[in-house]
């Protein structure tokens, strides 16, 4: 009689456990079913200022991790998150719902009418020549030191100027440097327009980094090779300027970060460190073009 006792206490025991492990209809968490597109939604909501949205997620699906791709470059996390976009245009909101079973993606897209000036880094509305329209820089070659070489930062030598040498007016006329052009515009972002005549200037380091052919000009070192994209984005941070996807201007040292020693309508005078040569430092001065 002991033995049949505890055999069916086992059973029972058993049959308990089984039951309280089933899945539960309804409870998708537990289950770890990936979240289903008709189970997600979120919420685009305008501020007091247009140009600023609150971002919330509305899912009837519970229990799950949330992340944003806001259409402008930035991504978040959370279920409720604040987006800014300085610049008319049309973005699309990516909402990506996590959970045991898996992600789903959702979007939405918005248009902001207007840019809005309280947003948009100052150096780029001069970088651009205002709000609408472009402004295109170009070597300010008629002038004393438009280009030069000195110790770059971090060199113990550093002294903030191009001083191992300075280019004379017109000193580089016979070579590609001059046919660099660049273009800023706020047309929906920070934009960037690169045009040149097939080539770029640059010297023996800076060659050896470039797969286009090199060819000696008259003004000597290398003319390489290189045709721009047909856009670029770029980027101001207090005095950092900053090119996408490997842009640099007109002469190639291996870096897209600049620094800004003087900006302004009639002027962009920057100096950057070389990634190809260590210790040197190059400074470049640009004028609107007429």
């Amino acid at each position: 009689m002991k033995n049949i006792f505890k055999i069916g206490l086992f059973a029972l025991v058993t049959a308990f456990a089984m039951t309280s492990c089933d899945p539960q209809d309804g409870d998708d968490h537990s289950l770890g079913v990936k979240p289903q597109e008709s189970q997600l939604s979120f919420t685009a909501t305008p501020g007091s200022n247009p140009n600023v949205v609150t971002l919330k997620n509305t899912s009837s699906l519970k229990g799950l991790v949330v992340t944003w791709d806001l259409g402008n470059g930035v991504t978040a996390k959370g279920e409720e998150v604040v987006a800014s976009y300085p610049f008319a245009n049309t973005y699309t909101i990516a909402m990506t719902a996590y959970n045991t079973g898996g992600s789903t993606t959702i979007t939405q897209t918005i248009t902001i009418a207007n840019n809005d000036e309280s947003q948009i880094e100052p150096k780029a509305i001069i970088l651009a020549g205002g709000l609408t329209g472009s402004k295109t820089w170009v070597f300010d070659r008629a002038h004393d030191g438009h280009f030069g070489v000195g110790p770059g930062a971090g060199n113990p030598d550093y002294n903030g100027t191009p001083s191992w040498w300075s280019c004379p007016a017109e000193g580089k006329a016979e070579c590609a440097l001059y046919e660099n052009e660049f273009s800023f515009h706020l047309d929906g972002g920070y934009n960037m327009t690169w045009v040149n005549k097939g080539k770029i200037y640059t010297n023996g380091a800076g060659k050896d980094k470039l797969p286009g052919v090199a060819t000696v000009p008259g003004a000597g070192d290398f003319d390489v090779e290189y045709i721009p994209k047909e856009a670029y984005t770029f980027t101001v941070d207090g005095d950092k300027l900053k090119l996408s996807d490997d842009a640099f201007f007109g002469h190639f040292a291996g870096t897209s970060t600049y620094t800004i020693k003087t900006l302004n309508e009639n002027e962009l005078y920057l100096e950057c460190s070389s990634a190809v040569e260590s210790g040197n430092g190059w400074w470049y001065r640009f004028v609107p073009k007429k």
